[in-house]
């Protein structure tokens, strides 16, 4: 009966809501607080876990977070590598480019074809007029 009757809640909440599931959440919060069918109807499936996440933190504590500590490194330990990647990770590889973005070219005029290569390719579609002709027979 108290999941079904949590069930109904939540569909209320989402008619009151329009539909928005934060506004429904909110709303559903706000009835927690003075409704403890709601809130036994909707925890109860998952109450063995969270009792084993209690006991679970309290028998094995996690610790304190404490403040990383800044390792002073010397430069000849770096070295080319670690150098490269410091400058690349800062960004200092070219102007406006960050790490794991790829280089800028510099993209300029195509260069001229040589006369050699312009011979080839008129000898090239030379041949292929003659094969044309050929497959016509």
């Amino acid at each position: 009966m108290s999941r079904d009757y949590a069930m109904s809640r939540v569909r209320d909440a989402l008619e009151k809501s329009g539909g928005n599931h934060l506004k429904a959440q909110r709303l559903l919060i706000q009835w927690l607080e003075k409704d403890q069918s709601l809130l036994s109807g909707l925890v109860a499936p998952h109450m063995a876990g969270i009792i084993a996440h209690a006991i679970g933190h309290v028998v094995n504590p996690q610790p304190t977070k404490k403040t990383a500590k800044k390792i002073a490194v010397q430069d000849s330990d770096v070295g080319e590598f670690g150098e490269a990647l410091l400058s690349s990770l800062k960004g200092g590889r070219h102007d406006g480019v960050g790490f794991g973005e790829p280089t800028p070219r510099n993209l300029g005029k195509a260069p001229a074809a040589s006369k050699k290569h312009i011979d080839a390719i008129n000898q090239i579609a030379s041949r292929k007029t003659t094969r044309d002709d050929k497959t016509k027979r």
